[in-house]
């Protein structure tokens, strides 16, 4: 009896893990803040296809009543897919449990629906929550929980052994099935990571190839215009002259920033109090917010040092916070909190803003060579701050929804001198 149980558990496992993997094929997992109507309903067919395989191959011998993992892919397309999949997902189980009929069918009705509800419950907090295993622990002991008590109270007694085997099945498939999610989405980010940086090489190696060429011509220019403004009488020069020599500034700085997306840094790191870096570059920017009639609000949870560079952090932090007022129309606040990781080991910089916001394209393409949502810019500020960050072992990560605003955390390890 035992055995005949393991064996349409098992081939439910294996479903649900191929359907997965197909999915992700042609739809990779991302961290995505919003889907649109078309991925909502793809989801929301994908999982209903998962949910019906598993109805294909239920367990037997327990009379009319019917048991398989077909809540598995409802409760994760939920929490991550939203309402519409979710409920697509339970109108197909629905239709599928009342057309094999029985008399407990409404029984199989009910589990679904529970569990779509708890789904719904948690998937805000799941859906914004980094460490995502509260979420998905929570769920799943609630309804397991829910589960037995829906089969204790309206079913007549099963066979001692169907409890534990039916529901540690359910529960291992439930966390396999997560954590291969999320690990899928993690190996997805490390790809476009990696795109991201060979599109950073690219231009690097182009920079480094115009630069020199460039520099030279307009360091004569720039002598030769300093010389002729200072000697001549010539109202006109006089006037434009400054502008010019503002502009060939400005196109030095572009080269500048250029060249430091490629040109080796020496590791000259030392141990950086953080909270140091951070308290003075809030306090530098200040200056910048108030014209812009933004105000700048800081809070640390802790004291942190790190392994790194206090320059280089803190020009990272300039240009983010910088980002973050030019990105608010009329007044508004920044949010820059200092806190411990989500992971063990980790310090996050958080940066909140309730500026403009960006949609999911621009989300997708910020720190892309070239790309800028300013109308005057260059995109090489996010560029250099992810580089510079990177080169610590950090990670930059935005989240943003238009008409609400940004938030950029910034992950940094906190780690010791090699040696020590």
């Amino acid at each position: 009896m035992m055995l005949e149980m393991a064996r349409p558990l098992l081939v439910n496992i294996a479903m649900l893990f191929s359907v997965l993997f197909i999915w992700n094929m042609v739809m990779p997992f991302t961290r995505a803040s919003s889907i649109d109507l078309k991925e909502k309903f793809i989801y929301g067919v994908i999982s209903s296809l998962m949910a019906l395989l598993c109805m294909l191959f239920p367990l037997e011998k327990f009379g009319d009543t019917v048991f398989d993992l077909r809540v598995v892919p409802l409760i994760l397309v939920t929490l991550y897919g939203g309402k519409l999949p979710g409920f697509l997902c339970t109108l197909t189980i629905t239709t599928g449990r009342l057309w094999m009929g029985g008399e407990n069918a409404w029984v199989g009705v009910v589990i679904a629906i529970v569990g779509f509800v708890i789904a719904i419950g948690f998937g805000p907090y799941f859906r914004k929550s980094i460490r995502k295993w509260k979420g998905i622990l929570f769920t799943g002991g609630i309804f397991v929980f829910s589960y037995i008590a829906i089969i204790v109270v309206f079913l007549d007694p099963l066979q001692p052994y169907f409890y534990p085997i039916y529901f540690a099945a359910f529960m291992i498939a439930y966390f396999i099935i997560f954590y291969l999610t999320e690990r899928l989405v993690m190996i997805n980010i490390q790809l476009q990571e990696t795109v991201y940086l060979e599109k950073l090489s690219v231009a690097g190696k182009m920079a480094a190839a115009i630069a020199h060429e460039i520099r030279n011509p307009l360091t004569t220019v720039k002598g030769l215009l300093q010389f002729i403004s200072s000697e001549t009488e010539d109202v006109k020069v006089k006037n434009y002259a400054p502008l010019m020599l503002e502009e060939i500034e400005r196109t030095n700085k572009i080269i500048t920033d250029y060249l430091m997306l490629i040109k080796p840094t020496k590791n000259d790191y030392d141990q950086v109090n953080l909270n140091k870096v951070v308290k003075d570059t809030t306090a530098l920017t200040e200056v910048l917010a108030s014209y812009y009639d933004v105000k700048i609000q800081y809070d640390e949870k802790g004291e942190f040092q790190i392994w790194g560079n206090s320059q280089q952090l803190k020009q990272s932090f300039i240009n983010l916070i910088k980002n973050a007022i030019e990105s608010i129309e009329g007044e508004g606040l920044i949010l820059v909190t200092l806190q411990n990781g989500t992971k063990k080991g980790t310090v996050d910089i958080v940066i909140r803003d309730n500026g403009a916001g960006m949609s999911e394209e621009q989300l997708e393409k910020i720190g892309l060579p070239f790309y800028t949502t300013k109308s005057k810019g260059t995109g090489l500020g996010t560029m250099i701050t992810n580089r510079l960050i990177q080169n610590v072992g950090g990670r930059v990560h935005y989240t943003s929804t238009q008409g609400i605003g940004t938030t950029v955390t910034v992950t940094l390890p906190i780690t010791k001198k090699e040696g020590e």
